[in-house]
């Protein structure tokens, strides 16, 4: 016997069945063929893509600045070891300049025509300095003495013998002494005489007959009592014109003293009797000069 209760009752488990029946055909169509694991995962990528790109730009940039540091710190390593080199071979140039000045010094010790081959001539190492002078390796024994000049290994003029023992001597420069230099320079005699807290040397011509331009060399004068003629001096910094018949200029000598490391010293005068004539000086390397004047001019008292 049926209960009157029954179709209410039947209706909500026909709707529920109608409501699964729905969803299991919208699966069906979502899933086009495919399985229900593989939906599920495809949906888990959707969700974690995301986050997986916020990761990545958290992530990646501490890898690189990390990377960067390593690359730095290799780069430290390799500049330290490239500075390594470079003073050993700052150190080899050195000794290679050493060697080249020796054999320029070898090459050019007779070729000094200005000083004369018969001249004798002593290779000295700079060994310290005193005060404004310094101090080379020979002394009475290598015959070096008092008042003797002294050039480079360029010929230049650098100073002369103040003092000497039997294994060192001391030279004072011409930018440091008290005494006058005779020069000659363009075809005019004067006065080279230190200046102070300064490198360079006044020229001093008392009778002046012709300018004197920057560039123009100053070399030694035959009436010179310290000096054979014709050693390099230094150069005219500035023009410079005659002003009542006396001229003053500034000269830069070709010798810096603090970069020495070998000096020539010379055995002169050869005799005691100098010869005193500007005649044979040569004023440029293919220029020979002559002047009237210059074997009448007075060497001053305190020329060196």
């Amino acid at each position: 016997m049926l209960n009157r209760d029954s179709p209410a009752r039947l209706l909500p488990t026909f709707v529920t069945l109608l409501v699964i029946g729905v969803l299991l055909m919208t699966i069906d169509v979502r899933l086009e063929g495919k399985g229900v694991v593989e939906v599920v995962r495809s949906g888990a990528q959707a969700i974690i893509a995301p986050l997986q790109e916020a990761a990545s730009l958290l992530v990646n940039p501490a890898a690189d600045m990390f990377d960067s540091l390593t690359h730095v710190a290799s780069l430290r390593e390799e500049n330290i070891a490239l500075r390594a080199e470079l003073a050993e071979a700052e150190a080899d140039l050195v000794a290679v300049q050493d060697q080249l000045a020796l054999l320029a010094l070898l090459e050019q010790l007779y070729e000094l025509d200005s000083a004369g081959p018969e001249l004798g001539q002593t290779v000295a190492n700079v060994i310290g300095k005193v005060d404004a002078a310094f101090v080379v390796d020979k002394g009475t024994n290598d015959g070096v003495v008092v008042g003797q000049p002294v050039i480079d290994t360029n010929g230049y003029v650098v100073g002369t013998v103040r003092t000497v023992t039997s294994g060192s001597a001391t030279i004072v420069p011409i930018t440091t002494g008290r005494n006058g230099l005779t020069v000659l320079v363009n075809a005019q005699v004067g006065t080279l005489t230190p200046q102070v807290n300064t490198s360079e040397m006044r020229l001093l011509i008392g009778d002046a007959r012709e300018p004197v331009l920057q560039g123009d060399r100053v070399v030694t004068s035959a009436g010179s009592t310290s000096y054979p003629a014709g050693l390099p001096v230094g150069v005219v910094i500035a023009d410079a014109a005659p002003e009542s018949n006396s001229l003053a200029a500034s000269v830069e000598p070709y010798v810096n003293t603090d970069t020495l490391r070998l000096v020539v010293i010379l055995a002169w005068p050869p005799t005691p009797v100098t010869a005193g004539t500007d005649e044979t000086v040569v004023v440029e390397a293919t220029t020979t000069t002559t002047t009237e004047d210059a074997t009448s001019t007075t060497t001053p008292e305190n020329e060196g």
